[in-house]
Order: structure tokens, then C-alpha cells, then sequence
């Protein structure tokens, strides 16, 4: 029996220890039934912290899986180290979600709120991949955990304002949307969040303290409720509302002493 304490005690952020706890129980059940389990989806950032916890433990492997190459929100299905990784049937599903785009375009929160909307959490859905190709048809891939999936296919008919036809569809049909990205520089007094903020999203010093202390801003998927978090190059920023950054390159300083910064929002 996994201590669930010794590989949880020392997490601070509160989501995530309860996550790790529900694994834990997963590990055990592995363990000791000889069966096979699988989370809910988890964000980047939750995967990497469930993993660190993975490979310390003896007796058990794993597979990190979105359904597709580059996936962001992906499932982890742990089994016994004695089978082959070839062999376990990851538990998740891609379906298809197509609707007339003539009058209105669905969104990605669009989609999300109508799957919602049906009673089911965010945590049983993957990625949402939104394609818009210009004609009067929309399409929305979404992978979502495979027990879902006929009472989604039978229940989801409309999105916002737009009917909408649910289907089943292969791994093969999914198609990774090409995302295009506007490039951005600028220069901050410092590297801590709350003066990136500032620089990428326009904002005030005291506006983005405050959306921080709200708990609306992450950093590689991660909640920061610190202003003075330092940034660095390759971090990826999320403000609730209003997108994402990607910072590119940190540079030197100016004549002014401030930090060059570049980074890029998708489009």
C-alpha cells in the first residue's frame, strides 16, 4: 500500500494535492487488483507534478496520452509494469461537432460551455480544437473520456445559437489546428509578473495585481498569486479572459536600464 502522505505532505497548492491523492488510490488499486486505471484530463502542469510522483513509485508504468501529437490536456493510464504499454486501450475518445457557421461562429468557450452544460465536468474533456476553413460550415474536435462519449454523441445538438451534429471519428481525422502567432516586443523595469503583465496585456501595475490576487493568472498552466514571480524566456502566460503570451526571448537592458522582452499571442 502507497502512504498517500509521503507523496502528498509537502504539496502547497491545494488542486493539485487532491489530484495526487486520487492517484495514489488509482496506484493502489493497480497494485493490489492487477488492473488498470486512468485519471481525468490533466493540464501541463498538473501532468508534469503527477508524473514526478509516477516515477518514484516501483511496480507500476504508465501512459501520458491527448489523443493526438502536441496535445496540452491529456489523461495518465497507469498499469502494472508487467504488461506491455502496447497492449493498454487508453480510455478516451475523439468526437466530431459540426454546425452551420453562415450567421455565427461558435467559439472555443462556445463549445466548452455547451459540453458543460450537459452536467459534465471540464476535467472529463480534453483538447477543443475550433476549425474555421471559411465556408459556411464549422467543425470542433473535442477527445473526451470514452464512458462519455454515447451520451454526449446522443445529448449535445446545439452550441450557443448554432445546431450542431455530434459524431464519433478516428485518431486519424483528427486534424491539429496550425496556430499563427503576431510577435511583440517591449521593455519592463523587472522580470516580475506583474510588470510583464503590464507590458503584454497593457495593463496598469495596480490592474495587474489585482487580476493576480483574483487568482486569474497563470504561468505554464500553473495559478500565481505573486506579483514578484519572476519570469523567464519560454514561459507560457494565461490571463482569464484575455489569452495567452508566450515569452520568446528575455534580452539585455536598455540605456534606461530596462529588460528588452519579446514575445508572441496567437492570433
Amino acid at each position: 500500500m502507497i502512504d498517500k502522505l509521503r507523496y502528498t505532505q509537502h504539496i502547497q497548492d491545494i488542486e493539485l494535492q487532491q489530484i495526487a491523492v486520487k492517484v495514489i488510490d488509482q496506484v493502489n488499486s493497480v497494485i493490489d487488483k492487477h488492473i488498470i486505471r486512468t485519471t481525468d484530463f490533466l493540464t501541463p502542469y498538473h501532468g508534469k507534478a503527477i508524473i514526478n510522483i509516477l516515477v518514484g513509485i516501483k511496480g507500476i508504468n504508465y501512459i501520458f496520452n491527448g489523443g493526438y501529437d502536441g496535445a496540452e490536456r491529456r489523461v495518465i493510464t497507469i498499469f502494472p509494469d508487467y504488461m506491455e504499454a502496447e497492449s493498454i486501450n487508453v480510455p478516451i475518445a475523439p468526437i466530431e461537432v459540426v454546425g452551420s457557421a453562415h450567421f455565427n461562429k461558435c467559439t472555443h468557450r462556445d463549445y466548452l460551455g455547451a459540453i458543460l452544460g450537459l452536467g459534465i465536468k471540464r476535467e472529463k474533456l480534453g483538447d477543443i480544437l475550433v476549425h474555421d476553413d471559411g465556408s459556411n460550415q464549422q467543425v470542433c474536435q473535442i477527445i473526451i473520456k470514452e464512458d462519455l462519449k454515447d451520451y454526449i454523441l446522443f445529448n449535445l445538438d446545439q452550441v450557443g445559437n448554432c445546431r450542431v451534429n455530434t459524431k464519433e471519428i478516428t485518431y486519424n481525422d483528427i486534424l491539429v489546428p496550425r496556430l499563427d502567432y503576431k510577435e511583440y516586443s517591449g521593455n519592463v523595469s523587472s522580470l516580475r509578473l506583474d510588470a510583464v503583465l503590464g507590458s503584454a496585456y497593457n495593463l496598469s501595475r495596480s490592474v495587474a495585481q489585482s487580476i493576480i490576487n483574483k487568482e486569474l493568472v497563470s504561468v505554464n498552466w500553473e495559478i500565481i498569486k505573486k506579483s514578484g514571480y519572476e519570469i523567464k524566456c519560454d514561459d507560457v502566460i494565461s490571463v482569464r479572459g484575455k489569452g495567452r503570451v508566450y515569452i520568446t526571448e528575455v534580452g539585455g537592458r536598455t540605456r534606461s536600464d530596462r529588460i528588452k522582452l519579446s514575445f508572441k499571442k496567437p492570433l
